[in-house]
């Protein structure tokens, strides 16, 4: 069972949500989307390699240089305090990304305007999490887990013109299923406590949704 726990701690990891939710908004059969398809047809490969490099590569390559510099004393960053500077420097990347990106497309932001406010959502979340682990070890795998669902959830009620809504109904649920699936794994490998948990899972929640749905961001 620890071995099945890893591995969903492994899949979901908080740095690899970023690109489950441009899976997920890019595959989202909707009008502006089939413009953007028709009208700027490399943008999304682009766009993911960018996506990728600056907030997985860049921090994955970070937490290794920390691991071997000593700044961590496990991959898996067990110690509250040693997650702060994790989570700074993952800030800086996810800033970066998100005003690079805000910048890069102001010509396309009518057709990209839920996913950027899902950007900045999760630049708010990373803030949020950081503050909390100065003096708390909160759960950062359920945060972003229940993040990207709520997240998702709020763009299926935007997304009213969209075409494959059973999909997207099916996929908001499998996340909701996720959300149960990672606490478990949280808890059985000890990470965390109950508390801990259903904190990040609120937080990450309630904090996606509101900035989603409302489509806000700087």
């Amino acid at each position: 069972m620890k071995v099945v726990s890893l591995f969903i701690s492994f899949i979901f990891h908080p740095i690899f949500i970023v690109l489950y939710a441009y899976l997920i908004y890019f595959n989202t059969d909707t009008y502006t989307n089939r413009i953007l398809y028709l009208f700027s047809p490399g943008f999304f490969k682009l766009f993911f390699l960018f996506l990728f490099s600056m907030a997985v590569f860049f921090p994955l390559t970070t937490i290794i240089i920390m691991k071997r510099t000593g700044w961590i004393s496990s991959y898996h960053i067990p110690e509250r305090k040693e997650r702060l500077p994790v989570l700074v420097f993952t800030m800086i990347y996810y800033g970066m990304t998100y005003f690079i990106f805000r910048s890069w497309n102001q010509n396309l932001s009518f057709f990209i305007d839920p996913f950027i406010s899902f950007l900045f959502g999760g630049l708010v979340l990373l803030g949020v999490l950081f503050i909390v682990t100065t003096f708390w070890k909160i759960s950062l795998h359920t945060a972003s887990i229940s993040g990207l669902a709520g997240g998702s959830m709020a763009l299926l009620l935007l997304q009213k013109e969209a075409y494959n809504v059973d999909v997207m109904m099916g996929v908001n649920s499998l996340l909701l299923f996720s959300i149960g699936l990672v606490s478990f794994s949280r808890l059985k490998l000890n990470a965390h406590h109950y508390g801990q948990v259903l904190a990040g899972s609120s937080v990450g929640f309630i904090i996606m949704f509101m900035i989603v749905i409302n489509q806000w961001y700087i």
